[in-house]
């Protein structure tokens, strides 16, 4: 059939409101998420057969290969739904760090669906209907859906209901320069959950959650106020690492906040000389094998 090189970015959380505990057992979200362009790359190779097969190889040994991979998943998901006899070889070259609140596995899921579906075009197949797409895509995992966009958008749900932002707002967000760092330990987002799950005052209320994120959309609030994650409290009064720094951070007058469930966080900089700095004071308190990336918002 043929072959295809795939960007999958890494995503950061610029607000993350967890509304409370929904009838289906998830989490209510309303975040604004953003993709930027710091990430994975995949090639995809797909051949005709006598029967569907996927296979896939990572840089990163430590992670799985079989269907437990997310990546992997989405594969064997295209092609039990569209029905095509492919041979499915994947190379996934890491670079996300995994246990980082980046959304690096969902991504990898999205962007082997984006490049399945592709190949299915250029072979004349049917493949799968953007529709088709999302719905597997949801099922994959909550963060999945939003990376078949690669533009910010707001979550809301459990992740799976996607909304535009505003030409005027997805302006000011493109190209905004930021710095993500990672110490050397790992979160998993089932202890995030429970951890906010047993706080006091856990969970946000959704009509402050709507008033900020329609200040931030209109222009009356800046990107730096925006800043919020429901998960920061209980995960900084564990990880005493993580809040010491960006307790620095913030003193230097710097936008920064944890994505997702971490443990990576991202300080917002306009300067070289601001970048570096900060890069300096990270390595500094957590050693020069901590994970250090600049990036930039994908508009």
């Amino acid at each position: 059939m043929g072959q295809i090189e795939v960007f999958s970015p890494a995503k950061i959380n610029l607000f993350l409101s967890v509304l409370g505990r929904m009838e289906t057992g998830f989490h209510e979200l309303a975040s604004l998420v953003a993709p930027v362009d710091f990430g994975d790359t995949i090639r995809i190779e797909a051949v005709e057969a006598s029967e569907a097969s996927v296979e896939l190889q990572c840089s990163d040994k430590s992670l799985p290969t079989d269907r437990s991979n997310l990546a992997y998943a989405a594969a064997e998901g295209f092609l039990l739904r569209s029905g095509l006899s492919w041979r499915v070889s994947i190379d996934l070259e890491k670079r996300i760090p995994h246990g980082a609140g980046l959304g690096g596995g969902s991504s990898n899921a999205s962007a082997v669906l984006m490049g399945l579906s592709d190949l299915a075009s250029e072979a004349g197949q049917l493949g799968l209907s953007r529709g088709e797409r999302l719905e597997l895509a949801a099922e994959l995992g909550s963060d999945c859906p939003l990376f078949l966009e690669k533009r910010p958008l707001i979550m809301r749900g459990r992740g799976e209901l996607l909304s535009s932002i505003s030409s005027e707002a997805s302006k000011r967000l493109a190209g905004r320069e930021l710095v993500l760092f990672k110490p050397s330990f790992s979160i998993g987002t089932p202890w995030a959950y429970r951890s906010l799950a047993g706080s006091e005052g856990a969970f946000d209320e959704k009509e402050w959650a709507e008033q900020r994120l329609d200040r931030w959309e209109s222009g009356d609030l800046s990107l730096e106020n925006l800043l919020h994650n429901s998960f920061e409290q209980p995960t900084f009064a564990k990880f005493v690492a993580l809040g010491s720094l960006l307790k620095r951070v913030r003193e230097q007058k710097l936008g920064c906040l944890m994505s997702g469930s971490g443990s990576c966080c991202f300080a917002l900089v306009d300067t070289d000389s601001q970048a570096e700095s900060l890069i300096f004071e990270v390595k500094d308190c957590w050693g020069e094998r901590c994970f250090v990336e600049r990036a930039r918002v994908l508009g």
